[in-house]
C-alpha cells in the first residue's frame, strides 16, 4: 500500500491506522519473494536490523565488509520490495550497525568459552557469500523476545537539527541563510537553492529548515522529499488520472523542500509540472528550499523557465569542509556514537577521509566496530590499521578519459571531437580546459598528455596550460551556449565533478 499523506506536515508518510506490523510483513514477504526463501533466511532473517523512519528503510549489518557485498548484492531487489510495500518514495540504505556488530562479539565470546574451533565471521577470509551475518547463533534476549514485524515497525522520519550542523569557512554564509529562511519562509531568498558536492550538508541543511519551520509554525503545512519522489508521484497520477488532487497537495502547502533537483534534468513532462508548482507557490509566498549536485546553469537539459525560477531567488553553494570543521565533525561524531578514541586517531581521520563527510563517518564506524569487537580505545595504530582498506578503497584515480568526459557534458561537445584535428572555437576552449585539466589531475608529461588529445605534440598541451592559467588569473570568461561563464566557476565545478565521479 503506498504510503499516505500526513495532514500535520505533509511529509509523506505511513498513517496512524494501518497497523506497523502489516507494513513490515508486507516488506518482508516481497523480499523473499524476490529473492528466494534460502538467500532470505541466510542474510537477512535473525541477521540483520532494520528501521524505517518515514520513506527511508535503513538495514543495519556487522561490518563494512558485509555492508560493501550486501549492497552490491540487495540494493536492487530490496529497493523494489521497499517501493512496493512502503510506497513509490521509498528509499533503501545498507549501514553499519553497532547492535550487529555488538552480536558478532557476543557470538565471539560465547565460541571462546565454549572452546569451539568455529572461526567468527569478523575474522573470516573466505568470500563473504559463505559467510552469514550472524550464522545460526540466536540474537540477544532483548531481540529474539521481539516479534520480527516489531523489528522492522515504522517511525516518524527523524529530520536533523541546524543547531547540530557544524559550521567552518566554506559552511557558515550556507547555515546562516538557512537559518534566516526558517526563521522568516517567504519573506526572502525564495527560492533558496543549495549545491554542491556529494555528502557536504545539503541535505542536513534541508532536514533542518524543515524542523526549524514547524518549530516556529506549527500549524503550516510542510513537504519533504526528494525531485524522485515528486516525480513517483506525478506518475503514479497520470496513471490513475487523479492530476487535480495531486496538484492540490502539492500547490497548497506553506513549504516546499525538495532534495536532489538535478533528477530533473533531461525530464521534460516532470520539468514542466515541477515548474507550474514552483511557479504558483512563490506567487503566493510560499518558500521553496531546493538542494542539488550542480549550480542551476550546469542543469543543461532544464527548461529556460524552470532554471531562471531557480536562479531568481538565492543560489548558495556548499563546498567540502576544511581540515578543522572534519575534526570537529569528527569529534562530535564519535562523542554521539560512545566512542572512545585519542585525538590523533581523530586527526588521522579527518586528514584522510576529505572528500565528505559521509566517508568520514563510515571510517568512524569502522572503528566503532572496532571497538565493538575488542573493547580498546582507539588510538592512531588501530585507526591506520583498521582503515587502511578503506582509504585505499576511497581514493579517486582520475584519467584523461574522466576528464574528457566531464568537459564534454558541461560544454555539450562530442568527445571524439574534442581530439580531432578540428580548431574551431567552440572545440578550442573545452580542449584547453580539458588538458589543463589532465595537467594538474595526472601525472602524464606533456607528450603523453599531446597523444591523449588526437596525437597533438607537447608544445600544444603547454601552450594550453599557459593560456588557462593566464585566463584563471585574470577571471576572464568563456561562453557555454548562451551564457558566459567565469574560467575559475568552470574549473571549481568540473574538479568537484571528478572528486565524487
Amino acid at each position: 500500500m503506498p504510503p499516505e499523506w500526513s495532514h500535520s506536515s505533509h511529509e509523506v508518510s505511513t498513517t496512524d491506522n494501518e497497523p506497523c506490523s502489516r507494513l513490515a510483513e508486507q516488506f518482508q514477504r516481497r523480499l523473499r519473494s524476490v529473492i528466494g526463501e534460502l538467500r532470505y533466511e541466510k542474510w537477512f532473517h535473525n541477521r540483520t536490523t532494520a528501521s524505517i523512519a518515514g520513506d527511508v528503510l535503513t538495514i543495519g549489518v556487522a561490518s563494512p565488509f558485509l555492508m560493501q557485498w550486501m549492497r552490491k548484492e540487495f540494493q536492487q531487489p530490496a529497493m523494489l520490495a521497499a517501493r512496493e510495500s512502503l510506497g513509490l518514495s521509498a528509499q533503501v540504505r545498507f549501514d553499519v550497525d553497532p547492535a550487529a556488530a555488538a552480536q558478532l562479539a557476543e557470538m565471539q565470546a560465547r565460541l571462546d568459552t565454549d572452546s569451539t574451533a568455529v572461526e567468527s565471521p569478523a575474522s573470516a577470509t573466505v568470500p563473504p557469500a559463505t559467510v552469514p551475518l550472524n550464522g545460526a547463533t540466536p540474537a540477544s534476549d532483548a531481540r529474539r523476545d521481539r516479534p520480527a514485524a516489531n523489528r522492522l515497525a515504522p517511525r516518524r522520519r527523524r529530520f536533523a537539527s541546524l543547531d547540530d550542523f557544524v559550521t567552518g569557512s566554506t559552511t557558515h554564509v550556507a547555515h546562516s541563510i538557512a537559518k534566516i529562511v526558517a526563521e522568516h519562509p517567504g519573506e526572502q531568498y525564495n527560492p533558496l537553492y543549495y549545491y554542491g558536492g556529494v555528502g557536504i550538508g545539503k541535505t542536513h541543511l534541508l532536514e533542518g529548515i524543515h524542523r526549524e519551520v514547524r518549530k516556529h509554525y506549527p500549524d503550516w503545512n510542510v513537504l519533504s522529499l526528494t525531485a524522485e519522489a515528486f516525480g513517483n508521484y506525478y506518475t503514479k497520477a497520470l496513471q490513475e488520472r487523479s492530476l487535480p488532487a495531486f496538484r492540490k497537495r502539492f500547490r497548497s502547502v506553506d513549504v516546499l523542500i525538495v532534495d536532489d533537483i538535478d533528477f530533473l534534468d533531461s525530464k521534460k513532462g516532470f520539468q514542466e509540472e515541477f515548474c507550474h508548482t514552483l511557479q504558483e507557490l512563490i506567487s503566493y509566498g510560499r518558500q521553496v528550499v531546493l538542494a542539488a549536485d550542480r549550480h542551476p546553469r550546469m542543469l543543461t537539459h532544464v527548461r529556460p523557465e524552470l532554471s531562471t525560477r531557480f536562479l531568481s531567488g538565492l543560489v548558495t553553494r556548499l563546498e567540502a569542509p576544511d581540515l578543522e570543521t572534519r575534526k570537529q565533525i569528527a569529534s562530535r561524531q564519535c562523542m554521539k556514537m560512545s566512542l572512545p578514541a585519542t585525538e590523533d586517531a581523530i586527526e588521522f581521520v579527518a586528514t584522510k577521509f576529505s572528500r565528505n563527510v559521509r566517508e568520514l563517518i563510515g571510517a568512524l564506524n569502522c572503528l566503532q566496530t572496532y571497538h565493538h569487537l575488542t573493547k580498546r580505545t582507539v588510538g592512531i595504530t588501530a585507526a591506520r590499521e583498521v582503515l587502511k582498506d578503506l582509504e585505499r578503497d576511497c581514493m579517486r584515480i582520475v584519467r584523461a578519459t574522466d576528464i574528457q568526459h566531464a568537459v564534454c557534458n558541461l560544454f555539450g561537445v562530442q568527445q571524439e571531437d574534442l581530439i580531432s584535428p578540428r580548431r574551431s572555437r567552440n572545440l578550442s576552449q573545452p580542449r584547453a580546459v580539458a588538458m589543463y585539466l589532465t595537467r594538474q589531475w595526472t601525472q602524464a608529461a606533456y607528450h603523453e598528455i599531446g597523444k591523449q588529445f588526437g596525437g597533438r605534440n607537447h608544445s600544444t598541451v603547454m601552450s594550453a596550460e599557459k593560456r588557462m592559467k593566464e585566463m584563471l588569473a585574470r577571471n576572464e570568461s568563456i561562453q557555454i551556449s548562451t551564457r558566459q561563464w567565469s574560467t575559475q566557476e568552470i574549473v571549481s565545478t568540473l574538479e568537484e565533478q571528478l572528486q565524487v565521479g
